[in-house]
């Protein structure tokens, strides 16, 4: 039983992911119908476990969405067919936003940004992914359910 992802996979994923930047994620509506956008996660690596953080604009689409089916699916894709999917339990995460906002400050460009080009701080929220599901080319997990 493998419990938590491979220090080979968390590296492998992350390593595709921050080059790559942009993901498509993918919510679910309240008819199960998937509903897909551009994002910009930075994940975060704590031991033998990663979390993806979203600044995002909490509209009422998104929050219908999530109300209903907390999952996203993230997806990134590039022209030499390197990839990387993770399958995550997502949750508003308001109270990580400065948090967060250091995180991107401090990472390198195209991954790090100032979030204060995103507007005014009530504007927008942070969107916590923790995933179930990991894989790339070369690797792949899923939680025990």
């Amino acid at each position: 039983m493998v419990v938590n992802p491979s220090a080979e996979l968390l590296d492998d994923f992350v390593r595709v992911a921050h080059r790559i930047v942009w993901c498509t994620l993918v919510t679910v509506d309240r008819r199960g119908r998937p509903r897909s956008r551009v994002v910009h996660p930075y994940w975060e690596r704590e031991g033998d476990q990663v979390t993806g953080w979203v600044f995002s604009r909490p509209t009422p689409l998104k929050l219908a969405h999530l109300a209903n089916h907390p999952y996203v699916s993230c997806s990134y894709w590039d022209p030499a067919h390197e990839i990387a999917v993770a399958e995550c339990d997502a949750e508003w995460a308001p109270s990580d936003k400065d948090r967060v906002r250091a995180l991107f400050a401090n990472a390198e460009p195209p991954l790090g940004y100032d979030a204060g080009m995103l507007g005014p701080e009530d504007s927008y929220s942070v969107l916590k992914l923790t995933p179930w599901r990991l894989s790339t080319a070369k690797h792949s997990w899923q939680k025990e359910a």
